[in-house]
Parts: C-alpha cells; sequence; structure tokens
C-alpha cells in the first residue's frame, strides 16, 4: 500500500483536489489488512476458495461497511480497467442498474452517476460519487486505485418522488495489486497474471433496509459479482498498461459530459455499454395509459416500502395473500 500513499501521478487540480486526496489516505487506511483504526475490528461474512479465492469482511460497528478481498486471474490494469470504469459496471455488478459519468473534473477525476437496482422489499437506491482513479510504482509492480465518495449537485437531484432513495457513499472502491509468487502458490493459483483486489464498500443506505437484504448482499450478491468479475477477466487479454487511465487523462478537464439542459447532452455522452444496449431491446410500449397507470402505482408501493415499518409490510403482505386466496376460491 505505501507506493500508493506517495502520490498520486494522474491526478487533476481542481474543486475536489483536496477531497481525493483525502479519500484517497481514508481509503488506504481501511484497506490496510492490518488496520485497527477506521477500518477496524472486521468480522468474516463469507469466504470461498473455488472457483477463485474470495473473502468478504463486515465492519462490526457499521451495519453497511464492508471490506472484500479476491484474486482475479488477471494483471493488474486489466482487473482495474474492469473494475474502475463506471460505465463497465452494470457488466458484472449484481446490484447496478445504470452508470453514467456527469462530469470530468480534470486528471482522472470524474463525478458519476450509479443508480442500484431495487431488491424486495426495499426501493431502488442511487449515488452521485465523486471518482478518483490512480496508479504508482514500475511496470512489474504496479498498483492501481479507484475510490469514490459521495457529492451533490444541482444537475442531478434526488429522485425521491420517483421512490429513488439517494444513498450516501461515505467511501467506495478498489485497490489493485499484483499477486506474488509465494501467494500464488500458498492460494494454490496456476499461471502468473494474477491480481489481489481490496474492495471496500462504506455507506449509509438510507431508509428502511431489513438484516435479511444486508445479509444477502454480502452472503450472496457480493461473491456472486465478483466470481462474474473473474470469469469475464480469464477471457480477456492481460496487458501492463491501463487504457482507462489513458484515455481519462486525454480528455478535456472541467467540461460537462451530460448537460442536463443542453442540446449537445446527446453528442457528448458516452457510448452506452453492450450490456445496456442489449437490455434496453424491448417489446413495443404499451398504450400510454396503462404505462401511467403502472408508473402511479410503482410509485406508491416505492413509498409504501420506504416508509414503512416492517410491521405495517408483513400486514400489507398478510393482506395481499389473504385477497389472492379469497379469488382463487
Amino acid at each position: 500500500l505505501s507506493s500508493v500513499t506517495q502520490g498520486s501521478l494522474t491526478g487533476g487540480t481542481h474543486a475536489y483536489s483536496e477531497k481525493c486526496a483525502e479519500i484517497k489516505s481514508r481509503f488506504l487506511k481501511m484497506a490496510s489488512p492490518n488496520s485497527t483504526d477506521d477500518g477496524g475490528p472486521w468480522t468474516s461474512l463469507a469466504s470461498l476458495s473455488k472457483p477463485y479465492p474470495i473473502n468478504v469482511e463486515g465492519h462490526v460497528e457499521k451495519q453497511f461497511c464492508f471490506r472484500i478481498t479476491f484474486y482475479a486471474p488477471a494483471l493488474p490494469a486489466t482487473a482495474f480497467d474492469l473494475l474502475a470504469n463506471v460505465l463497465r459496471r452494470p457488466e458484472w455488478d449484481e446490484l447496478t442498474e445504470r452508470t453514467e459519468i456527469l462530469q470530468y473534473l480534470g486528471g482522472s477525476d470524474s463525478i458519476n452517476y450509479v443508480k442500484m437496482k431495487a431488491i424486495w422489499p426495499t426501493a431502488a437506491r442511487d449515488s452521485l460519487l465523486l471518482s478518483h482513479v490512480t496508479s504508482r510504482g514500475s511496470d512489474d509492480d504496479e498498483e492501481f486505485l479507484n475510490v469514490g465518495q459521495s457529492v451533490e449537485d444541482s444537475r442531478m437531484p434526488g429522485r425521491e418522488a420517483e421512490g429513488i432513495v439517494r444513498m450516501e457513499a461515505a467511501l467506495a472502491g478498489q485497490l489493485v495489486t499484483r499477486v506474488s509468487q509465494s501467494d500464488r502458490m500458498r492460494l494454490g493459483l496456476e499461471g502468473e497474471n494474477w491480481s489481489k483486489v481490496v474492495q471496500i464498500a462504506d455507506g449509509d443506505m438510507k431508509g428502511w433496509i431489513p438484516k435479511s437484504v444486508i445479509r444477502f448482499i454480502a452472503t450472496q450478491a457480493f461473491p456472486k459479482s465478483l466470481t462474474k468479475v473473474c470469469r469475464q477477466l480469464a477471457q480477456t487479454p492481460s496487458r501492463k498498461e491501463s487504457l482507462l487511465l489513458r484515455d481519462l487523462l486525454a480528455r478535456p478537464a472541467n467540461k460537462p459530459v451530460r448537460d442536463l439542459g443542453s442540446a449537445a447532452a446527446a453528442e457528448e455522452k458516452p457510448a452506452t455499454p453492450k450490456a445496456v444496449i442489449a437490455s434496453s431491446v424491448v417489446a413495443p410500449p404499451a398504450p400510454a395509459a396503462v404505462v401511467r397507470r403502472r408508473a402511479g402505482w410503482m410509485v406508491w408501493i416505492r413509498l409504501i416500502l420506504r416508509y414503512a415499518t416492517p410491521a405495517i409490510i408483513a400486514a400489507l403482505t398478510s393482506l395481499l395473500f389473504n385477497m389472492l386466496m379469497k379469488r382463487r376460491s
């Protein structure tokens, strides 16, 4: 971790420069396996050895704070390009529905929008993140860091009226390093091109979240998503250079990518990932009245799920069940 803490080769100077340095320092403390400062104590929640080593830890004092360590079959630059590219996140993250870059700030920093899927019985969630990515080290021992934190921006206000909860990310991201020969032997990893990834997710989901949903995210969603990452990387040719960092540094600073009131927004908006394009091919739309009626019901359902207590949710579920049983009889 020490080589990353010495500085950034790719950071730019902008209004968030000091904040980027601060969240990078905090992330490295939490990612350190020996840290008991802001990064501990941790308790193991899930652990896999096959097909890829994955270990999920939870912070004992925070309800939604996780540290995940896993080993991916690719060089660090290749693994980093998949994990740190926000536009590619829906390809592998089971919880992500849509992503967007709002603005490039300069250097390799940006403001990104992430929309998460709803997990029943909770509402969908979204976040607006300041993102800082950087690299440090030699070609044979290069480390890559992607770190982010929630920010506010009037161009992307909260969508509570639509039943979407704006969650707050205190800290999120990944540290990607190369796996040493001794660690490969210890873990039984075949081949030379392996990366160690330490991922942190620390935030406030806002609204009501039952413990069963948190347990599902920690023990099933995280391992499933990261296994998907590893399988995708196993089919990707490894390279030493990060194409993501190269492309970010080539972009003009402080230029909005998405200006909500601009006619040029469509021209400047990044290309939609293939996974999103495929999922956007749908059947012919329903009549407008039907669409509005469905949308109205969904808003009410989401609001109920967000603000209602567990007892009310249980009562409504029981009422719905009884109504269905009466209709069948």
